[in-house]
């Protein structure tokens, strides 16, 4: 039987085959399912994988989760990582990172949409105050310090990160909080910082930085109302627990 020739009009039509790339097929997998099922029929180092996939710069999205989730042991930690940080992980490219650091701020609009007045939300009580301190640095690796300004009805005015520092250490300015609080015009200032630890307890030099704060406002007649810890797992009133 003869072959057909190459230029045969029944062989025009015919499409090459070509492999899927390495990884494609979970990708498109992983994408199936979630606008199949939805986000509870996924974990986070999925979640984490389909913004990772097809990114430049990422060879393997699944490896590089796992380094990821290995590195700093949770996905909402990983998008809370500092920019700097993700770059040094395994080579990823600002593509990857910029995806990364959009999740992270969509999550914390979302996370803020929950409370009334988005903008300008009242924090008139501890479940509040707490939710919100945790949506601002709640997954941060490094300690940061923050201060939410409240008016005299406890409507937010403005929330700032003061300071940030190391693991686990923050320098304060009890003047500059002053200073602040004079600017915004606040009745009411709650602090806020982070244990990277994981560890909710107020260190002796937590309760006297909360001490000096709320002196130093008492001199221009503006509240502690109250200081929190946070760390991804819950959070710690100064208020409720009688240090204040």
């Amino acid at each position: 039987m003869t072959r057909p020739a190459a230029t045969d009009p029944g062989l025009r039509d015919v499409v090459p085959f070509t492999p899927p790339l390495p990884g494609t097929c979970r990708r498109h997998r992983l994408r199936a399912r979630l606008l199949r099922a939805g986000r509870e029929a996924m974990d986070d180092g999925e979640l984490l994988e389909i913004l990772l996939a097809g990114r430049r710069g990422v060879a393997d999205a699944e490896a590089t989760t796992n380094l990821l989730l290995e590195t700093f042991g949770t996905a909402p930690r990983a998008l809370a990582a500092r920019p700097d940080r993700l770059r040094s992980l395994c080579g990823l490219s600002d593509d990857a990172v910029a995806a990364l650091k959009a999740a992270e701020a969509l999550g914390i609009r979302m996370a803020r949409a929950r409370v009334p007045d988005t903008f300008r939300p009242l924090l008139d009580s501890l479940d509040a105050i707490t939710d919100w301190c945790r949506t601002l640095c709640g997954h941060r690796e490094t300690e940061a310090f923050h201060l939410l300004f409240l008016d005299r009805r406890n409507v937010l005015i403005a929330d700032e990160r003061h300071q940030h520092g190391t693991v686990a250490h923050t320098p304060v300015y009890p003047r500059e909080i002053c200073v602040r609080a004079l600017e915004t015009g606040a009745s009411a200032v709650v602090a806020l910082h982070n244990h990277p630890s994981n560890s909710l307890a107020a260190s002796q030099g937590d309760i006297e930085m909360t001490r000096r704060i709320r002196d130093a406002l008492k001199t221009i007649d503006v509240l502690l109302a109250d200081h929190v810890i946070v760390t991804p797992a819950g959070a710690f009133s100064f208020r409720a627990k009688g240090l204040l």
